[in-house]
């Protein structure tokens, strides 16, 4: 990964300087997704969870919130090619039962433009540079900065034929209240 501006991530560890204002980076498409990253700074996540159906991540966090790392255009009815979500190494380690709980205060949330080689070699080879929004996020507990970014890929024949990347956004997922079910005792019912 290539950062396309000096308030991007690096390729090796995602680490934007910290000396430089942050700023929201143009959106690649024309409306914005999502909510600002800077609402999820002071939460302390208690809760990591990847989906194993779709590319999704889900935060949970000690105010009972919860916030979720989307893949820009997925549909999951019309999925298209096969779309994931990839991370740094130590979020990926952490997330290789699916979930993690933890108790960790983020202290910096951004969306940050990336820039890698994506590639296509079905006929010809042809390979490009492709801009995609990730996330980027620190802790207070680790200091380290985290990534998180969307890959499409296409396989022939267990080879990789088509790798690009989409955008990534965060949404608070809006839980609704679990009604409690009465107990009501058993009764005849009329099927006329």
């Amino acid at each position: 990964m290539l950062a396309s501006s000096p308030t991007q991530a690096t390729a090796a560890s995602c680490t934007p300087p910290h000396n430089l204002p942050r700023h929201r980076p143009v959106p690649l498409r024309l409306q914005s997704l999502g909510v600002d990253p800077g609402l999820l700074v002071g939460k302390v996540l208690t809760k990591l969870s990847r989906s194993s159906k779709h590319p999704t991540l889900t935060l949970d966090f000690s105010d009972n919130t919860t916030f979720q790392i989307l893949v820009d255009g997925y549909d999951p009815v019309h999925r298209g090619l096969p779309k994931e979500l990839e991370m740094d190494s130590s979020l990926e380690q952490l997330l290789t039962t699916g979930q993690a709980h933890v108790e960790w205060t983020i202290k910096d949330c951004a969306l940050i433009t990336l820039t890698d080689k994506a590639f296509e070699s079905r006929e010809r080879e042809q390979r490009w540079d492709q801009n995609h929004t990730g996330v980027a996020f620190r802790f207070f507990e680790d200091q380290m900065w985290h990534c998180v970014w969307a890959t499409l890929t296409d396989h022939d024949h267990g080879t990789c034929v088509f790798r690009s990347y989409d955008d990534v956004y965060i949404d608070q997922l809006h839980r609704s209240p679990r009604k409690r079910r009465a107990h009501v005792p058993d009764s005849p019912i009329d099927l006329r």
